[in-house]
């Protein structure tokens, strides 16, 4: 009998390797967004900062005031800028996340056509080895009748 060979292993193979790229595409998604929203939170730690060191002032200038109210627009800018961004890079990861899923299925449907051909396999290697323990018992039991009766003659 021969030894088992799978003839969609490098299939198999190919769609290991994508299926491992894809993890990496969706590992840098999830670090993208991570990143976006540690600037989110760096920005609104920055805000309160500066509100905080201008409250703490006694006198303020209108210049003060006038700086203060420039700084919470540019922030009110920066902050929707960056949830924009966060929010693009979640689509992205829920897109990466459905194309990781259905080559992860693609796999499994070959691991399971590689499984099936293995248990075919071992069926007819049971089925062959069955036949040719059959044959040899009749061949022995064939010989030693046929040696037996040669005897008593």
């Amino acid at each position: 009998m021969q030894r088992f060979q799978f003839r969609l292993e490098r299939v198999l193979r190919w769609q290991e390797r994508v299926c491992r790229l894809e993890e990496e595409k969706l590992r840098d998604s999830v670090a993208a967004v991570a990143e976006t929203e540690e600037k989110l939170a760096r920005l609104a730690a920055h805000r309160v900062a500066v509100e905080q060191e201008i409250s703490s002032q006694s006198s303020l200038l209108p210049a003060d005031l006038a700086a203060l109210a420039e700084f919470r627009r540019r922030v009110v800018g920066e902050r929707q800028a960056l949830e924009r961004e966060c929010e693009a890079r979640l689509a992205a990861l829920a897109a990466q996340r459905e194309k990781l899923l259905a080559e992860r299925r693609k796999l499994q449907v070959i691991e399971k056509l590689k499984e099936r051909a293995l248990h075919e396999h071992t069926q007819a290697a049971d089925r062959e080895m069955e036949i040719l323990s059959h044959e040899n018992y009749v061949s022995t039991w064939i010989s030693g009748r046929h040696n037996g009766g040669e005897a008593r003659r």
